[in-house]
């Protein structure tokens, strides 16, 4: 699924689409995706001083590509905050103006940090918009994995596309057909105040179906919301901007 990656071996418990079961490693490895076991198989190397002969016959262990360690590694990491914890959370939703409780997982911009609509030649949607007929933006997703669960935390905001793109997207709104265009270079254009400068950070916008935006997928970085989207987010940190950003009570 995930086309050529690197090898990595991990318990058979942590090779399924588990949560939550605890990610160890080993620590003396040099490679970048060192063998790793749940807490449960962690029992058994800690009751046995280590990797005995005799422990290693208990664990079954199981190859993987390097993009599933890095997925179970985000699903299974146990954070000092669980998503459970914010369960009691209430606050006041901005679009329904009803009060919620239990965790937000979606924060949204309506329109790009460049849109200007003091020109006549300025259009903006909830999907597109056209900045004086020279810059161009489409509305998409940024998934961030939550650690401890299966789960994102989405940010909704606006990427930039060439003309070219822009139109050829347009024009297939409602075609099927538009999840076979190859990924588009973007930069993005929202200002996210949760993070340092987000503008022009370097993307890529995946096409989804009709009816569904694209997902962008923000180049490698050392930025936080890099390494968030590619390690994943914390509970606390959702919890942080909930707090900063919603009506609670």
């Amino acid at each position: 699924m995930h086309g050529e990656r690197h090898q990595a071996f991990v318990c058979t418990h942590l090779s399924a689409n588990s949560v939550a079961l605890g990610f160890n490693c080993s620590e003396v490895s040099d490679s970048p995706y060192p063998d790793a076991w749940c807490e449960n198989c962690e029992l058994i190397r800690s009751a046995h001083d280590g990797w005995t002969d005799e422990a290693q016959s208990l664990v079954k262990i199981q190859l993987i590509c390097s993009s599933c360690y890095e997925q179970t590694r985000v699903r299974n990491t146990r954070p000092a905050v669980t998503l459970d914890d914010l369960g009691t959370l209430r606050w006041k939703c901005g679009s329904c103006d009803e009060w919620h409780t239990g965790p937000c997982l979606d924060f949204g911009y309506g329109e790009p940090y460049y849109w200007n609509d003091e020109n006549e030649t300025s259009h903006l949607n909830e999907d597109f918009c056209s900045v004086e007929d020279r810059d161009f933006f489409v509305r998409g997703l940024i998934k961030l994995p939550i650690l401890g669960t299966d789960q994102t935390f989405n940010w909704g905001v606006w990427g930039s596309l060439s003309r070219e793109n822009f139109q050829r997207l347009a024009e297939m709104d409602d075609d099927e057909r538009r999840v076979d265009l190859p990924d588009m270079f973007s930069w993005l254009s929202t200002q996210i105040a949760d993070y340092p400068d987000t503008l022009s950070l370097k993307m890529y916008a995946h096409i989804q179906k009709p009816g569904m935006r694209p997902l962008f997928h923000l180049e490698e970085s050392d930025h936080p919301l890099a390494i968030e989207q590619r390690n994943g987010i914390s509970p606390e940190k959702i919890r942080e901007i909930m707090l900063s950003r919603l009506p609670n009570g």
